[in-house]
């Protein structure tokens, strides 16, 4: 039995929830905390089960089936299909933006925290993946997995926050000036 399952049915046992999803603010952790055993233990799970050949349309039930915050599964999942990955990153984005699409279903919230989960691991990367920041959002833009308002969210977010003047805020700025430039032209149609 995988340790997921056993925290699982240990939890299962006790009474106390199984990982359903608390408020937004609360499944928020700052990039690089929370626990990185359950992060661990859910790359591998998840990691596993892309292995054996789960198809995207599927990946939203295997994700609900782990144990973890919906943030946690978020980022395993951004973990596990992008591990690794520095140069080229956003054309890998692009070669799986299926397994993304399948994750957050055009849900605000889980939009967020793709977002979220994106600003994590370019935290944990190289700087070559930070570098591609733009370029990630704007293919996940593109393929319809990230809406406009979102991304702009998500922006804003990160600016009021207090490391403001992290490295990933400065390389999405451009992305977010397109889009707010594209926005006010389509309006002034």
């Amino acid at each position: 039995m995988s340790m997921v399952r056993k925290a699982k049915a240990s939890s299962q046992e006790n009474g106390s929830p199984k990982g359903g999803t608390s408020p937004a603010r609360e499944e928020k952790p700052k990039p690089g905390n929370g626990s990185s055993s359950t992060r661990e233990t859910l790359v591998i799970e998840i990691k596993e089960n892309l292995k054996k050949g789960v198809p995207a349309s599927q990946l939203k039930s295997t994700l609900s089936s782990l144990t973890g915050t919906a943030q946690e599964k978020i980022d395993a999942l951004f973990e596990a299909l992008f591990e690794g990955v520095a140069k080229g990153f956003a054309k890998e984005v692009d070669k799986k933006k299926n397994y993304l699409a399948s994750a957050v279903a055009e849900d605000e919230k889980s939009q967020l925290l793709l977002l979220r989960a994106i600003e994590s691991f370019c935290s944990r990367s190289s700087s070559s993946a930070l570098k591609e920041v733009a370029l990630v959002l704007k293919a996940l833009y593109d393929a319809d997995v990230l809406e406009e308002e979102c991304i702009v969210h998500w922006y804003h977010e990160g600016l009021a926050s207090g490391n403001k003047d992290s490295q990933i805020w400065n390389n999405a700025e451009p992305f977010i000036k397109w889009l707010q430039s594209a926005e006010s032209e389509s309006e002034e149609e």
